[in-house]
């Protein structure tokens, strides 16, 4: 297995994303995001790295 085929549930976020488009494309309710991530919504933004959890 190469490491391109590892699936990590890290995210980083691209360009012109938020928390609301975030949530909607991976379907994780913000909140959990944000708690998953011990994170602010202000500390969302583009080149961040999140884990999405399921």
């Amino acid at each position: 297995m190469s490491v391109k085929e590892i699936l990590f549930p890290y995210y980083q976020i691209k360009k012109g994303e938020n928390l609301k488009t975030i949530s909607q494309k991976f379907n994780i309710d913000s909140t959990k995001i944000l708690l998953d991530n011990k994170m602010s919504p202000k500390q969302i933004k583009e080149g961040a790295f999140i884990v999405l959890k399921k």
